[in-house]
């Protein structure tokens, strides 16, 4: 096992680096957990070296800090050292397989030397020692393809393995690791499919930006724990209402965009409306008091795609009318309007 503390060691180990984060400005996510908790436990003498040498420099620990720390010293699919591995695997298959050309082809030469030799006029000890010597080869090159083919199978079958690693590296790196949902990376990826496929804008695309009211109020009063319970309780109600060719993605702290495809501004409306209101209604369990918390509200900012305008432009205008949801209230819905 990774970890092998028992609960009371753990909940020691708990007490100390709530106290080291706490003196950082990293969000308090299960990725800076798991640093400091590693880097606490020493069990991860390169992470701590790297984490010592941050902090030796007088440097903090940012949540950019954090992700990369958790990237190169702990995730188990560490997408540079798996691409070293391919390439180190490749280049064994290469050297075997240019190391098997070279016999084949020195084979070949035999093959024509014993061709020659079988135009002269052999005595029968001379034929059974050309025999002899044609089926020695015969069974050396047969031999060298065998070992290429279980090389071959072999390496097959460590490619298969690295690729499902790096696609699940992939995955990793386009999820937003509080909610499961895009990031920004993977919301950008998505966004560009949409724009390159004519056929999906003449059928409508809508973008939601959605922002939390107040959420710098709601951690400060029922801690970031709390906070980030809010946060994938919203990332879960967006999930639930869109469909498979939508979009949903977490942009960073409290503010969220989902991309809307084959679907026009009434539409768009609609959705964000629905998505407004069950969570307006929604209660949160805290998870220290067990108290049912309601009155959590978002703002979104609503645009439809027009001619012309790329996924840059429709975050400009839904922002832009977020802002006015925010400004006017909040717990509402602005359509953006071209002026």
């Amino acid at each position: 096992m990774r970890y092998e503390q028992d609960r009371n060691s753990s909940g020691e180990v708990l007490r100390l680096l709530i106290q080291k984060m706490a003196a950082h400005p990293a969000a308090f996510t299960p990725l800076n957990y798991t640093v400091w908790y590693e880097y606490t436990t020493g069990i991860n003498p390169p992470l701590s070296a790297a984490v010592s040498k941050v902090l030796d420099g007088g440097n903090s620990l940012d949540d950019k800090t954090i992700e990369k720390l958790y990237t190169t010293y702990i995730s188990e699919f560490n997408t540079e050292a798996q691409q070293e591995s391919l390439q180190e695997l490749l280049g064994k298959i290469a050297g075997f397989t240019a190391e098997t050309d070279r016999q084949a082809h020195q084979f070949g030469n035999s093959l024509q030397a014993y061709g020659k030799t079988l135009k002269e006029n052999l005595d029968a000890p001379k034929l059974d020692a050309l025999i002899n010597n044609m089926a020695g080869d015969t069974n050396k090159m047969r031999g060298s393809m065998q070992s290429l083919q279980t090389e071959l199978e072999s390496s097959k079958q460590q490619v298969d393995k690295l690729q499902k690693e790096l696609q699940s590296a992939r995955g990793e790196a386009l999820s937003d690791p509080l909610t499961g949902i895009l990031n920004r990376r993977g919301f950008e990826g998505a966004a560009k499919l949409t724009f390159d496929d004519e056929s999906a804008l003449a059928k409508g695309v809508c973008l939601l930006m959605v922002d939390i009211d107040h959420f710098k109020k709601v951690n400060d009063t029922y801690g970031h724990l709390f906070g980030d319970k809010i946060i994938r309780a919203i990332a879960d109600t967006l999930k639930s209402k869109i469909r498979g060719q939508d979009a949903v993605a977490r942009l960073g702290g409290e503010e969220f965009a989902v991309l809307l495809t084959e679907t026009n501004l009434a539409g768009a409306r609609i959705v964000a409306e629905n998505v407004r209101q069950s969570i307006e209604r929604g209660k949160i369990r805290r998870l220290d008091t067990q108290e049912q918390i309601s009155g959590i509200t978002i703002s979104i900012g609503v645009t439809t795609y027009s001619s012309g305008k790329s996924i840059v432009d429709l975050i400009d205008q839904a922002d832009k009318a977020l802002y006015v949801s925010k400004g006017s209230g909040r717990n509402k819905t602005t359509i953006f309007e071209q002026t």
